[in-house]
């Protein structure tokens, strides 16, 4: 009997060691070390649903860090937690790179964070320390989480970034009989369903993101899901339509909506001299921008509800919930019939969105003004952002609006070459040494005005050491720098700036050679790939530059030779450049045009060929030379 249990331990022993030795770095195939910081060896995602407000959710997990790029990534795994979700159990351990036990997670190895101390809300993350200092390592957890309030179910996607591999990852969504899952697949490799709401995916390769994708994230493989019937903070809901879905959302939001007596005459009184509607949106907007500030409230089902309207007028603080039904709210009480809507917010959000699949991935709320040949979109949480226009935050994306009749998928405005400008007038006064004194006075517009609105809002010294960032010029100094933002549908930001460059032009002997582009950015040309796989897109947006650089020469120089103008059309955009002599100055007009259309792969030689021409051309050298004779 001491023999068989003796045996018994042996064998578990060697069971043991067994699946430890499958940790182990070298064991990862080849093809999925490639070009990877980390290797994910097993991912599996169980989500059981007890009935249509409660689920368990089981994850567990085995990753490889193989250099440093994973640590953020992977280092310290965090659980967020609030009053709608429970962290039953979490076990985690360490492994080396030989695939062996370092320790086992212990309690003092949690840390239990609020990440945000200033905002008012329930939410708290267990923060995993699993540190190791030695590459290759391993880390493995398990965590058991209690939904207590079922609006969202699973996103899984267990390649989260190209350069990240899967050895094999599993997803199971087990349901009640009386309740139906929806499911959307992204991506996916073919014959990796194994059952009903069972998925299975292997060896995963990294892959290297093709400049000028649309997005990374388009490629990554991914299993969307989400209820039908669900129950969430007390109010039962529906989400098999988007219609239904904001069903739900206007009856969260409906009593938050009142406002106080006084309110409302204020609001009549100050819009009362007004002769059309955008006069009356914007003194609603701009009494919003004035009169409250950015607050996050997130507490319970308020992570959800905004803030009664009549509480933020009181408090003059929302987050973008409050502020956004706070805002609607004024201007309903001023007969503009304005909707509170939801959005999926993010600089690179725009094509991570499933019209098709009602979901509740939304992060974001905004307002939405439908008038009669126009729609006005409004940004409430910004105390600088023009009435009716909407950054690269919430730009080209679906919103969910909010009706008494249901939800309603629509469009946010779609910002392109010919919103985002820059019109850009630079003067130079060019001395024989080839130093230069410059005088460059722009307009940015759109999207485009991002970045110069951003350095309007900080001291001289930052804004001047953001610009010696990022102008492409060679040994200059900024003498003077001034800002000035106009708002609009459209808004714009002027910029002034002043620049002494000791070397502008070259000097080689009785001749100067000077860059025929000065302000503008250079054009980057990827390497060429002819085994391009996928899509491409010219700009995110699109943009136009219109530049014009005035030379003035310096005594007895002048322009040698004849600069070929050059004009192209093309299918990706437009692009001039010309040069004009009256013989004291020199003119030099650059026009680039580039668009947002969406290209087959076949097209990317063709595309090549233009950012070189425009590279090559903005590359070029003007020389003068110093005529015999002149002084």
């Amino acid at each position: 009997m001491r023999f068989i249990i003796a045996l018994s331990i042996w064998w578990m022993g060697l069971s043991y060691v067994a699946a430890q030795s499958n940790y182990a770095a070298a064991a990862i195939p080849e093809a999925l070390v490639k070009n990877a910081f980390a290797v994910v060896r097993k991912h599996e995602l169980k989500f059981t649903v007890l009935n249509k407000g409660e689920a368990i959710e089981t994850e567990h997990k085995v990753v490889t860090l193989l250099n440093r790029d994973a640590i953020d990534w992977f280092g310290e795994p965090a659980f967020y937690y609030y009053q709608f979700l429970e962290i039953k159990d979490i076990e985690a351990s360490v492994y080396n790179a030989e695939g062996k036990l370092v320790r086992n997670l212990k309690k003092k190895d949690i840390e239990d964070v609020k990440p945000l101390d200033y905002f008012v809300d329930d939410i708290r993350y267990k923060l995993l320390r699993l540190p190791s200092n030695n590459f290759p390592y391993t880390i493995e957890y398990t965590v058991t989480k209690k939904h207590k309030g079922l609006m969202f179910y699973p996103r899984f996607q267990p390649q989260s970034s190209p350069n990240i591999a899967v050895e094999y990852a599993s997803f199971e969504v087990v349901m009640p009989t009386d309740l139906e899952v929806r499911i959307k697949e992204v991506n996916l490799p073919p014959n990796c369903n194994t059952g009903p709401n069972k998925w299975e995916l292997q060896n995963i390769a990294t892959f290297l993101p093709e400049p000028f994708s649309r997005n990374t994230s388009l490629k990554l493989p991914a299993i969307l899901s989400a209820p039908t019937e669900f129950s969430f903070g007390g109010f039962d809901g529906n989400m098999r339509t988007w219609e239904s879905y904001g069903e739900y959302l206007f009856k969260l939001n409906k009593t938050q909506t009142e406002l106080s007596p006084e309110l409302k005459q204020r609001l009549l009184k100050m819009v009362e001299p007004c002769n059309d509607v955008y006069c009356k949106i914007q003194r609603i907007y701009e009494y919003l921008q004035s009169n409250t500030r950015y607050y996050y409230v997130g507490l319970g089902i308020g992570g959800w509800q905004p803030t009664a309207a009549a509480k933020v007028d009181q408090y003059k603080y929302g987050d973008c919930k409050g502020l956004s039904n706070y805002t609607a709210s004024m201007l309903n009480a001023v007969g503009i019939p304005a909707c509170y809507a939801i959005i999926r917010a993010g600089k690179n959000e725009q094509f991570t969105q499933y019209p098709d699949f009602p979901n509740a991935w939304f992060n974001h709320a905004i307002v939405c003004v439908p008038l009669e040949n126009d729609t006005i979109w409004l940004e409430c949480t910004s105390q600088t952002e023009s009435c009716g226009f909407l950054g690269d935050f919430t730009d080209n994306r679906t919103a969910l609006v909010m009706t008494p009749t249901g939800g309603k998928i629509i469009q946010t405005p779609k910002y392109d070459e010919t919103k985002n400008t820059v019109y850009r007038a630079t003067n130079v006064n060019l001395q024989p040494d080839g130093s230069a004194k410059v005088l460059s006075q722009a307009v940015f517009g759109g999207i485009s005005q991002n970045y110069p609105a951003h350095l309007e809002s900080l001291h001289d010294e930052k804004r001047k050491e953001s610009l010696y960032k990022t102008l492409d010029i060679n040994n200059f100094e900024i003498v003077s720098l001034d800002f000035k933002r106009n708002s609009g549908r459209i808004p714009n930001v002027e910029q002034t700036m002043s620049l002494s460059l000791q070397n502008f032009a070259s000097a080689n002997g009785k001749r100067l050679f000077l860059p025929i582009n000065l302000m503008a950015a250079k054009m980057e040309v990827p390497s060429n790939n002819p085994a391009r796989q996928s899509e491409f897109q010219p700009h995110p947006r699109g943009y136009a530059e219109i530049d014009s650089l005035t030379i003035s020469l310096p005594p007895g120089f002048s322009l040698e030779g004849k600069f070929e103008p050059i004009k192209v059309e093309s299918t990706f955009g437009s692009f001039e450049n010309e040069v004009v002599s009256d013989g004291q100055n020199l003119l030099v007009l650059r026009r680039l045009v580039v668009n947002a259309n969406i290209h087959s792969h076949e097209a990317f030689p063709a595309f090549l060929d233009f950012l070189k021409m425009v590279s090559k051309a903005d590359k070029a050298k003007l020389v003068l030379v110093k005529n015999e004779g002149k002084p």
